[in-house]
């Protein structure tokens, strides 16, 4: 699921392979948005390309701006990467809160997420144009991630969000069987059964019935399956009755 409103934006990178690398990680989890700024190297670069492998299209399509200023100029809401406290008033929040936060965001925002150059990373005036701060949590003996490293953190944090949300959203609509839907099945089946002689002895019925219904509420069943288990007592009671389906 490609990402189309989310740029990766580069400042002051120095290695052609970070490009690279970061825009192979982009690849990966569907994020095509790359905007390099001010870069500390020639480019194009056959060096950011020989590391990129499928991605070269993303390299091909970088766009170059000479300030992070202008790399905004067409961004909703933006959010910078450091590993460094600030000494200025800006919010600061963890990878996982700003995962949290776009996955909320309409999706026709567009997001630009900013990392700094390997050198020095990024500076006050930097920060000061961007919504908030954002850390990547560490082990504390080392707190400083390489560049493309810290962008592979990001983008996949924001694919398995986005897919982990997916499937919730899928299942909770899949799982909207309506009580009358389940009521109808269950009689379905325990007619069938009932002909079929399944309940024996008769004094045990009740308590049959009981068990197999609660059997199907702990399926947590789906509209879907309801139907299909429906279809399968159909399919059988009709092979047996008349030898073919």
């Amino acid at each position: 699921m490609s990402q189309s409103n989310i740029s990766i934006i580069l400042v002051d990178t120095q290695l052609p392979e970070n490009v690279g690398l970061s825009s192979r990680a982009m690849f990966n989890f569907g994020i095509e948005d790359l905007k390099i700024v001010s870069p500390k190297l020639e480019w194009p670069s056959e060096k950011a390309h020989a590391v990129a492998v499928d991605s070269h299209s993303i390299v091909d399509n970088a766009k170059v701006y000479k300030d992070l200023k202008e790399a905004l100029s067409d961004i909703d809401y933006s959010v910078a990467f450091t590993a460094r406290r600030r000494d200025m008033n800006k919010e600061i929040v963890s990878n996982e809160k700003l995962i949290d936060e776009i996955i909320l965001k309409p999706k026709n925002q567009k997001i630009g997420i900013v990392f700094g150059g390997e050198a020095s990373g990024l500076t006050n005036a930097h920060i000061s144009l961007v919504s908030k701060c954002v850390t990547i949590n560490t082990d504390d003996n080392f707190s400083s991630l390489n560049l493309s490293h810290a962008v592979t953190v990001f983008c996949y944090s924001l694919f398995r969000s986005i897919n982990k949300n997916t499937d919730i959203s899928i299942n909770n609509l899949d799982n909207e069987v309506n009580n009358s839907e389940l009521l109808n099945f269950f009689s379905h089946l325990e007619l069938e059964l009932e002909e079929r002689g399944f309940f024996e002895p008769t004094e045990k019925m009740d308590k049959m019935k009981q068990n197999i219904r609660n059997l199907f509420h702990r399926a947590n069943l789906s509209g879907r399956e309801v139907q299909t288990l429906r279809g399968i007592i159909t399919a059988l009671t009709k092979y047996e009755k008349t030898g073919k389906i």
